[in-house]
C-alpha cells in the first residue's frame, strides 16, 4: 500500500487511562509495534494490533464521516493507539490535514506512544495530548530498546503531555524516579497505573500503586476498561 493507514480496529468508548480518563473517545488502533512486552505483564492488545487491514485516505475519511463525524463535532476525542501509531505518523499527518481541509477542524487528538520514536514537527504540532508510556524493566524489553532519551525530552516539551508508567511492584517506582531525574521530566506530567490484564489483577495492584502515588504526590490512573468491562480492547 503506497498511501493510507493500516488499521486493526476502531470503536467509540470512553478513555480508560491517564488524565483524560472517563472522557468519551473514538479509538483508532493502528497495526504493528516496535516493542514486544512479555515480562511481568504481557501486552494486552497484541492479538489485535498484530493484524489489520489497509485503508486508503479516502476510505478512512468515509469511515470517519459515516461513523464519527457528529461525535467529533461534539468534541469527542480521537485516540490514536496501537501497537505504536508513530510508526505511521507520515500517513497520519497527511490524513489529518486532508480531514482539516474538508471539515475545517480536526478532533481533540490524543496520541498513545511508547516514547521510542521521534515525532516529526508537522505531526507533533497536530497532536493535542501526548500519552507517552515508557516501558520499564517489568516489560521484559532491554533498556536501550525501550528508553530513548531524545524522544522523552521532545515529548516533555509538548505543552500537553504525560508520562504514564505501568507499575507491578514497589521497585518499579525506583526506575521511574531515575528516569524523572535523568531526563528532567516534569513531576506534574507523571502518572502511575497498575499493571493488570484483568479486573482481579487490577484490584491486587491498585492499593500498592495508590500508596506510591500518595507518598510521592504523583497522579494515579486506573484502567476503566477493566473496571467496567473486564476487557482490554474493543470497548
Amino acid at each position: 500500500m503506497k498511501n493510507g493507514l493500516k488499521i486493526s480496529e476502531h470503536f467509540y468508548s470512553i478513555q480508560g487511562e491517564g488524565i483524560t480518563m472517563g472522557v468519551p473517545a473514538v479509538f483508532l488502533r493502528l497495526t504493528a509495534c516496535n516493542l514486544l512486552c512479555k515480562g511481568d505483564w504481557i501486552c494486552d492488545t497484541i492479538e489485535v494490533w498484530s493484524k489489520g487491514d489497509n485503508y486508503t485516505h479516502d476510505e478512512v475519511m468515509k469511515l470517519f464521516d459515516d461513523n464519527y463525524l457528529e461525535l467529533f463535532k461534539e468534541r469527542v476525542h480521537l485516540v490514536l493507539t496501537g501497537g505504536e501509531p508513530v510508526l505511521q505518523q507520515k500517513e497520519l499527518d497527511i490524513f489529518l490535514r486532508k480531514y482539516y481541509h474538508k471539515h475545517g477542524m480536526i478532533p481533540f487528538l490524543e496520541l498513545e506512544t511508547n516514547g521510542t520514536k521521534l515525532l516529526n514537527d508537522s505531526f507533533f504540532n497536530l497532536v493535542t495530548l501526548i500519552n507517552c508510556s515508557p516501558k520499564l524493566s517489568n516489560s521484559g524489553e532491554p533498556y536501550n530498546k525501550r528508553i530513548k532519551g531524545e524522544v522523552l525530552k521532545q515529548i516533555n516539551k509538548h505543552d500537553f503531555s504525560i508520562f504514564k508508567f505501568v507499575i507491578t511492584k514497589q521497585e518499579d517506582w525506583e526506575e521511574v524516579e531515575e528516569l524523572i531525574n535523568k531526563y528532567d521530566l516534569k513531576k506534574d506530567k507523571i502518572v502511575l497505573m497498575p499493571g493488570a490484564d484483568d479486573e482481579i489483577m487490577l484490584k491486587q495492584n491498585s492499593v500498592m500503586v495508590a500508596e506510591i502515588c500518595k507518598d510521592n504526590q504523583i497522579l494515579y490512573s486506573s484502567r476503566l476498561q477493566l473496571e467496567i468491562w473486564n476487557k482490554t480492547t474493543g470497548v
